[in-house]
C-alpha cells in the first residue's frame, strides 16, 4: 500500500480516539476495533514510523484493556519472541488449559533460547553475525539489553589463540568487564587476563587487555612490538566528540591498525546513524555493520514544569501533541517524584554539585529504611570512608547517588546494592550513567537536560531513556505484566536547577519526536568526515598527527616536525599535550639538566615541574589554570602532602581526616575546590573555585574533603603523572621514591596485586592477612585469588566493600 507519513495522521480524526487510549479512558468495543483495524493499517505500511505507531497502538491497547491475543500476534510477527513467552505465562496463571496452539507457540519460541534466555530475532541475528563476521572490522549499534557483554564473552572463549583487547571509556569499567570475561571463560583459557600495561611480562604469548585508551597508549609505549588480533571499542560513540580522550581513543586505533594492519576493530555503541562516522585518517575502512532496528518499548514522555502552571502534561511523540493529564502533582517537585515512582527510579541531574544538595533535601522528609542488607551497607560506607558522608545518610532513607567525584569502587558498590536490595528505591546519577553503567530501573526523571553546557542531543536523550526498564526488567519472572513495555519518562522544571530562559517543551519535542531526523556529531579531527576548515582546527590537526609521528614515524605520511630532545621525545610519548613540546623542548631540557641529579622527595618533584614544565604551558589550553597553579608555592606544598598520603598507603578514612586537619591548621579559609563545587570567585576569576571552609558545617566538610580527594587524585592521575613518568623516564627520580608515588608502596607483592587492578586497601589486607587464599607468579605477573577467600573475609567480618571487590576480581556472581 501507498506510504502514508506521520503528518497525514496527525491531521486526521484519529487523534482524538487515540488521546483517550493514552488516557486510559474505558473504550467501547467499536473504538476498540477502530483502534486495532488502525493499528494493522500502520503496521502494514511500508513506512518505519508509522509501523512503530502501530505497534504502540497495540501495546497501549493490550496494557489497558488485559487482551493480549493481538500484542501476542503481532509480536510472532516481529519475532518479540521475549514477548510471546511473558504472554504464555501470563495466560497459563488465567488458564491451565493447553491447545495445539499455545503447545505450537511454546516450542516455537523455545528455539529462541539462548542460554536460559529468550532472545528477540534480533538478537539471534546479531549473534550470528557478529560470528560470521568473527575475521572482520565490525560495527554494531544496539540499544542497552542486547547482549554486547555477551558478545565479547563469547567471542573470546571462540578465539582462545588471539590476543584481544577491550577499550572502555571509564577506569570505573575495568573491573566490571574483567569480572564479566572472569565468569564467562572457559576452563582451558589460558590467557591472562590484565588491566594494567605493568601486568604485562613481554614475550609472545597472548593476553586479554581491559584498557582505557590512556592505559592502551601507555601499553604501547612500553611495549613497542605489542599489538593484538583484535580490539573491541566499547561505546563507539564516544570517538565522535572533539576532546582529549576523543582524540587519544583515535590514536591509538590508528596505532594498533599501522603495527597490525591485519587486525580487527569491533565498534559497540547504543546509537550511532552512520557507521561511515568512525572511518579514521591514515587507514582503510571496511568495517561490516549490524544495527539493530527493532524496538520493543514505546515510551511515555511526561512533562511538569514546576516554574510554571504545574500542570502534568503527557507529550506524544507521534503525533506531537501535549495532552493535559488530570493528575495529582504534588506541592513540589519531591512530592510529585515520590507521587509518580516505581520500585526503582533513576534521576538524571548534569551537575555533581546539584545531586549531592538535591539528596540533601530529598532526604529530609523520608522515612528511615530498616534491614539487614542496608545497615550492612551503611557500616561498610561508613567504615571505608567517614559516618558523616552524605550517601551514608541517603542510604538509610533508600536514596543513592552515582557521578565521578565517588571512589570508583564505590561506585561499583552502588551499583551493586541499588539492584540487590529492594528498599532502595532511588539513584541519583549525572553522565556517568550513559558510560556503561547498567542498573534495573522502571522510571526516570530528568531534572536538568543538558550534560556539560550543552542540551542533551537527541542520541543522548534517547541513550538516557534506554537505561530504564531493560530487558532483564521486563521479563523477569518476578513480572507480574508488561507494564514495562511503556516506560515512563519525566522531564521536570525547577527554579533551582532549570535554567531561567530554557524551553522544555522545545526541548522535549527535538529530542523525542520519532520524525525528526537524527545525525551524529562528529567532530573528532582524526576522523575522515571532518573537515579541516579554520587555523585553529589545523593546528590542532597538526598537533594531533605529530603526537602520531612521535609513537611510530611515518603513520601519517606527512611531513611533520620531530623533536630534537630526550625530554621533548618522551614528552610526546606521555601523552603531554598540554605543553607545545616542539617550541619548549630545549628550555625545558636545560631546566631539567640544571637540577639535582636525583630527586628524593615530592617537594624536589613538585618544584622541577613547576619550573621545567609549567611556564610553558599553551594559554589556551582547557587546563591551563588548572596547572598554571602549580608554580604557587601553596599548591606545590598541597600536592607534595597529597603524595606523601599515597605514599604512606594512606586509606580513604585516614585521608578524609588528614584533609579535615589540614584545612583546621590553614590560616586561610577560603580555599580552592574547582568550578564543580565553589560558591565564591577570587582574584580575577571568572569562575567560583573557592569556599571559605569557616562557614561550613562539619558535615559539609566531610562531604567537600571526600569530593576534593577524588578530584585530586585525579589529577594527580591524569596530569601529574604524565610528568612524573617523564621525569622517570629521563632517570631523574629516586627509584623507591617513584613505585612509592606511583603504588604507594615498594612492595613487589603489593605492587603485583594493585597493577592486576586491585584497591591498595585491599591489596594490603589480602598480603597481611590472607596470603594463603592469593596465588602470585612474580615471574609471570599473574594473580589469582582463590574462591574460598570470600567466605574466610565473612567469617573474619571484613567490610563488605572489600569483600565486593575480591569477588569483582575472582569473577563470582552476584
Amino acid at each position: 500500500m501507498a506510504s502514508a507519513p506521520l503528518r497525514t495522521i496527525r491531521n486526521s480524526n484519529l487523534i482524538d480516539l487515540y488521546r483517550r487510549l493514552l488516557l486510559g479512558e474505558n473504550l467501547e468495543t467499536a473504538e476498540k476495533k477502530a483502534l486495532l483495524v488502525a493499528a494493522v493499517i500502520f503496521l502494514n505500511d511500508s513506512n518505519q514510523d508509522l509501523q512503530s505507531l502501530g505497534y504502540r497502538i497495540i501495546i497501549l491497547y493490550s496494557n489497558l484493556t488485559k487482551d493480549f491475543v493481538p500484542l501476542s500476534d503481532v509480536a510472532l510477527g516481529k519475532g518479540f519472541m521475549p514477548i510471546v513467552r511473558s504472554i504464555e505465562n501470563l495466560s497459563k496463571e488465567d488458564d491451565d488449559e493447553k491447545g495445539f496452539f499455545p503447545e505450537f507457540f511454546s516450542s516455537l519460541v523455545d528455539l529462541y533460547q539462548v542460554q536460559g534466555a529468550i532472545f528477540t530475532e534480533q538478537q539471534l541475528h546479531l549473534s550470528s553475525f557478529f560470528e560470521e563476521h568473527s575475521e572482520d572490522d565490525v560495527t554494531i549499534t544496539a540499544p542497552t539489553s542486547y547482549g554486547k557483554s555477551e558478545l565479547i564473552s563469547n567471542f573470546c572463549n571462540r578465539n582462545l589463540n588471539a590476543s584481544v583487547c577491550i577499550v572502555v571509556p571509564t577506569k570505573a569499567l575495568l573491573a566490571q568487564t574483567k569480572q564479566r570475561l572472569l565468569r564467562k571463560r572457559k576452563v582451558d583459557d589460558n590467557r591472562q587476563i590484565i588491566t594494567h600495561p605493568e601486568m604485562f611480562q613481554g614475550g609472545e604469548q597472548n593476553i586479554i587487555a581491559v584498557f582505557t585508551q590512556e592505559r592502551l597508549l601507555r601499553m604501547f609505549v612500553k611495549h613497542p612490538s605489542i599489538h593484538f588480533n583484535f580490539v573491541f571499542v566499547d561505546e563507539a560513540h564516544n570517538l565522535l566528540g572533539d576532546n582529549q580522550r576523543a582524540l587519544l581513543l583515535a590514536s591509538v586505533i590508528i596505532l594498533q591498525k599501522k603495527r597490525a594492519p591485519n587486525s580487527k576493530v569491533k565498534y559497540l555503541t547504543p546509537f550511532l546513524v552512520d557507521n561511515s562516522n568512525l572511518q579514521l585518517r591514515y587507514q582503510g575502512f571496511n568495517t561490516n555493520e549490524f544495527k539493530v532496528q527493532e524496538s520493543l518499548k514505546t515510551e511515555k514522555y511526561h512533562l511538569n514544569d514546576f516554574r510554571k502552571e504545574r500542570i502534568l502534561y503527557l507529550y506524544d511523540q507521534y503525533f506531537d501533541q501535549f495532552v493535559t493529564l488530570e493528575k495529582e502533582t504534588g506541592s513540589d517537585p519531591h512530592e510529585f517524584i515520590r507521587l509518580n515512582s516505581a520500585n526503582k527510579n533513576i534521576l538524571f541531574f548534569n551537575k555533581p554539585k546539584h545531586i549531592q544538595k538535591f539528596t540533601r533535601d530529598f532526604i529530609q522528609d523520608a522515612a528511615t529504611i530498616d534491614g539487614e542488607e542496608i545497615e550492612k551497607a551503611v557500616v561498610s560506607i561508613t567504615e571505608f570512608l567517614h559516618k558523616d558522608y552524605l550517601l551514608v545518610n541517603a542510604l538509610r532513607k533508600g536514596v543513592l547517588y552515582h557521578h565521578g567525584s565517588v571512589p570508583d569502587i564505590i561506585k561499583l558498590y552502588i551499583e551493586r546494592i541499588f539492584s540487590k536490595i529492594k528498599g532502595i528505591q532511588y539513584i541519583l546519577c549525572n553522565s556517568t550513567l550513559l558510560e556503561g553503567v547498567n542498573i534495573p530501573a522502571e522510571r526516570l526523571f530528568l531534572l536538568e537536560n543538558k550534560i556539560g553546557n550543552k542540551n542533551l542531543s537527541k542520541s543522548q536523550f534517547r541513550n538516557l531513556v534506554g537505561r530504564i526498564c531493560r530487558f532483564n526488567e521486563i521479563f523477569s519472572e518476578d513480572s507480574k505484566g508488561l507494564s514495562l513495555l511503556e516506560p515512563h519518562v519525566f522531564l521536570l522544571g525547577t527554579e533551582e536547577y532549570t535554567p531561567a530562559k530554557a524551553n522544555l517543551n522545545s526541548f522535549i519535542k527535538n529530542v523525542a519526536q520519532v520524525d525528526l531526523k537524527i545525525s551524529d556529531d562528529v567532530e573528532n579531527l582524526l576522523l575522515d568526515q571532518v573537515s579541516i576548515e579554520n587555523q585553529k582546527q589545523r593546528k590542532e590537526k597538526a598537533e594531533a598527527d605529530i603526537f602520531l609521528e612521535h609513537v611510530i614515524p611515518g603513520i601519517t605520511d606527512t611531513d611533520v616536525s620531530h623533536a630534537s630532545t630526550e625530554v621533548g621525545r618522551l614528552g610526546f610519548l606521555n601523552n603531554i599535550t598540554e605543553i607545545d613540546l616542539l617550541a619548549s623542548e630545549l628550555k625545558i631540557e636545560k631546566k631539567i639538566q640544571a637540577s639535582k641529579a636525583i630527586l628524593v622527595t615530592t617537594n624536589e618533584v613538585l618544584d622541577l615541574i613547576s619550573s621545567a614544565f609549567i611556564p610553558h604551558l599553551k594559554e589556551s589550553g582547557s587546563d591551563y589554570y588548572l596547572l598554571k597553579r602549580l608554580e604557587e608555592p601553596a599548591a606545590q606544598s598541597f600536592y607534595s602532602m597529597l603524595l606523601d598520603w599515597k605514599m604512606r598507603g594512606a586509606s580513604y578514612a585516614e585521608m578524609i581526616n588528614h584533609f579535615l586537619r589540614y584545612w583546621e591548621e590553614r590560616e586561610d579559609k577560603v580555599v580552592f575546590v574547582g568550578r564543580n563545587w565553589g560558591d565564591l570567585k577570587r582574584d580575577e576569576s571568572y569562575t567560583h573555585n573557592w569556599v571559605d571552609i569557616s562557614e561550613k558545617t562539619p558535615a559539609e566538610l566531610v562531604n567537600l574533603a571526600i569530593v576534593r580527594i577524588i578530584e585530586e587524585q585525579g589529577f594527580v592521575d591524569n596530569f601529574l603523572m604524565k610528568f612524573i613518568e617523564t621525569l622517570n623516564d629521563l632517570k631523574k627520580l629516586d627509584a623507591d621514591l617513584y613505585l612509592k608515588i606511583k603504588y604507594g608502596t615498594t612492595n613487589m607483592q603489593k605492587i603485583e596485586l594493585i597493577n592486576s587492578g586491585i584497591n591498595s586497601y585491599l591489596a594490603s589486607k589480602l598480603i597481611e592477612t590472607y596470603s594463603d587464599y592469593v596465588n602470585l607468579d612474580a615471574e609471570m605477573r599473574t594473580v589469582e585469588l582463590r574462591p574460598d577467600l570470600i567466605n574466610k573475609m565473612r567469617e573474619n567480618n571484613e567490610n563488605d566493600i572489600l569483600v565486593f571487590e575480591a569477588e569483582l576480581h575472582i569473577g563470582l556472581k552476584d
